[in-house]
């Protein structure tokens, strides 16, 4: 829900026009943002289930992910109903996992079938199962029990043309919502980035759940990428950053000669904090030859220039808090998109656990 309290005004801007008034009057509190939004994940590399069932501590809780016989590849809470023993410490059995303690076994939808010793399986006795959808070798799943929006992908591009470079992760100091952000702030383009923009960037909520920035910059900056992005790619480059969520943004970069495109699932972690994977990907070659020889150079090359342009920004940012009362009329399309990522709904999950009736 969006505060409708007035924040406090830095001393410089204690006389706003109209306008910006109702503008900062629009800024939400920290407590107006969910701690795990109702959005997609990346869980794990998908081949990562090849050895057994994998267990995650994530969302607040304990996940677990296995893959059936049938190949079907299935999310849960990773603690068992009983005893709260670590299902990713246990095996699989056909279609279910089995708990390493007691040998209890679960199925697909999480539904107890088999408790030694006994026939009587109590009702009651099951898991939380979570929305998973295996993509590109990556494993997906959705913080709820029924998904709000599509698992997205680039617009008006097709899932079966792309490929995928090896996820790069890394840790950012701050909030969720402030990693996604950034996609929002034309200061920090210019500042950080290097990126000059023609004019100001256009905004738009393209589906439900979806926020999107669009703007053509130039590429100004003296990093060693920038100066062969110049070189290869070209000077200018129209940008398109896609948030879905929240938590799974898309980015296109259409330069003259080349064109960048990669995905940023966000995690938000304890402490305040946010664990980020990035995926580039690149079109699949026709050729076989070169699917298997210029491919994977591509995308060797297209994961390096893209850790390297985000890694250096976060390692450069410090610990930034999200600070409402210091914004001023230049972070308009900061609070804009501040204002929209409050409003994002919370996991029915999120409940007092317990087993269900």
């Amino acid at each position: 829900m969006l505060t409708t309290e007035r924040a406090d005004l830095p001393g410089d801007i204690a006389e706003p026009d109209a306008r910006l008034t109702v503008l900062l009057q629009q800024i939400p509190r920290r407590s107006d943002f969910v701690e795990y939004p109702s959005s997609w994940y990346l869980f794990c590399v998908a081949r990562e289930l090849d050895r057994g069932p994998l267990s995650k501590h994530m969302l607040g809780t304990n996940l677990v992910a296995y893959r059936t016989d049938a190949g079907q590849v299935v999310v849960m809470d990773g603690s068992c109903s009983h005893m709260r023993a670590d299902l990713g410490k246990g095996k699989v059995i056909g279609d279910c996992v089995q708990c390493p303690f007691h040998g209890w076994r679960y199925g697909p939808d999480g539904r107890c079938t088999h408790i030694p010793r006994t026939d009587k399986i109590p009702r009651r006795v099951r898991q939380r199962v979570y929305p998973a959808v295996e993509r590109h070798g990556l494993v997906f799943v959705f913080n709820g029990p029924v998904p709000l929006f599509p698992l997205p992908f680039f617009f008006d591009e097709r899932v079966e043309d792309f490929t995928p470079a090896t996820p790069v992760e890394f840790g950012a100091n701050c909030s969720w919502f402030l990693v996604a952000a950034h996609g929002y702030d034309s200061q920090h383009f210019e500042t950080v980035h290097s990126r000059r923009l023609h004019v100001p960037m256009v905004v738009d909520c393209p589906a439900p759940f979806a926020r999107r920035s669009r703007y053509t910059a130039d590429v100004l900056g003296e990093a060693y990428y920038d100066h062969l992005l110049r070189k290869f790619a070209g000077p200018t480059v129209d940008i398109s950053i896609t948030t879905w969520g929240g938590t799974m943004v898309l980015i296109t970069g259409k330069f003259t000669r080349a064109t960048s495109q990669f995905m940023i699932s966000v995690r938000p972690i304890e402490g305040g904090k946010t664990l980020c994977h990035v995926v580039a990907f690149t079109r699949k070659a026709r050729h076989p030859i070169a699917r298997y020889l210029v491919q994977p150079l591509d995308l060797w090359i297209r994961r390096l220039f893209t850790s390297a342009y985000l890694i250096a920004e976060v390692e450069g940012l410090g610990s930034p808090r999200y600070t409402p009362s210091n914004f001023v009329e230049a972070d308009r399309e900061m609070i804009e998109y501040f204002s929209w990522a409050a409003t994002l709904p919370k996991s029915a999950y999120e409940m007092p656990r317990g087993w269900s009736p």
